[in-house]
């Protein structure tokens, strides 16, 4: 596990325990069922956000602000998590022996063979955006991404949209007609 993630994960529990000193059951409860949200947050956005990489199995390849909400009594009362990609280029091109995105491999791996069908990934396909899926990470693990999106209100039908690829691909342009660029 990524030092970063474990310590950003500890921090947040110190702070959720804190801030939770509750006056009464319910503001305890409250302050459980957010940390429990944040923490559910972290295998998402791994999945979506790290990469195999030279350097590193599981390298982060987004930055993530957590904004802890407290009343004036100190008690927790939300929270929002703010990321950004820092290396979309990530998607169409890996160096060598690096890796995509780790959600790529785990839906080919954890995915059912009737999803396969139903997301347009026939088994034993190659895909030029999956170099090296030869490799098996302890970051493949699909399900526990699906149970984490579940968690945060990411239900069955938006996961199948969100793992579904697309049969016709826009074409990559550059320059002023390139609608990304403007």
């Amino acid at each position: 596990m990524l030092q970063q993630t474990w310590t950003s994960r500890c921090l947040m529990k110190f702070y959720a325990v804190v801030a939770a000193s509750p006056t009464s059951w319910e503001s305890h409860k409250i302050a459980e069922r957010i940390e429990q949200r944040i923490l559910h947050s972290n295998p998402v956005m791994e999945a979506f956000g790290n990469a195999c990489t030279l350097r590193n199995n599981n390298s982060s390849r987004f930055g993530k602000f957590i904004q802890l909400q407290l009343n004036r009594a100190q008690q927790m009362t939300g929270a929002a998590v703010q990321t950004y990609l820092l290396e979309k280029t990530r998607v169409a091109y890996q160096a060598s022996n690096e890796r995509n995105f780790h959600i790529f491999y785990q839906i080919c791996k954890g995915a059912s063979e009737d999803e396969r069908l139903q997301w347009h990934l026939p088994k034993g396909a190659a895909f030029s955006w999956l170099p090296n899926p030869e490799r098996t990470l302890e970051e493949d693990c699909f399900e526990v991404t699906r149970e984490a999106m579940i968690h945060l209100g990411i239900n069955a039908p938006t996961q199948n949209n969100i793992f579904k690829v697309r049969k016709k691909a826009m074409p990559l342009t550059f320059g002023r007609d390139n609608p990304l660029s403007q």
